[in-house]
């Protein structure tokens, strides 16, 4: 469930809040990570293209998914 809420914030933050697609979902991933500072770090607090990247470099990969990373990356 969501609710509506009206704060105020600095002018050049609705700048660049305004360049992005979905200004709710970037709001409230800001807000969780500013609240849950000692929590777990989440997949989808990134881009798939760093998860790739993140995933590609780890050693317990098998050689078969990281050849289809790495496809997925230079595309």
């Amino acid at each position: 469930m969501r609710i509506n809420r009206t704060f105020s914030i600095p002018v050049e933050l609705v700048h660049e809040l305004r360049k992005k697609h979905n200004q709710s979902e970037t709001v409230t991933r800001a807000l969780r990570k500013y609240l849950d500072k000692d929590k777990e770090i989440y997949a989808y607090d990134f881009d798939t293209r760093t998860l790739c990247i993140a995933l590609r470099a780890k050693e317990d990969i098998d050689d078969t998914l990281k050849a289809l990373l790495l496809q997925i990356l230079t595309k």
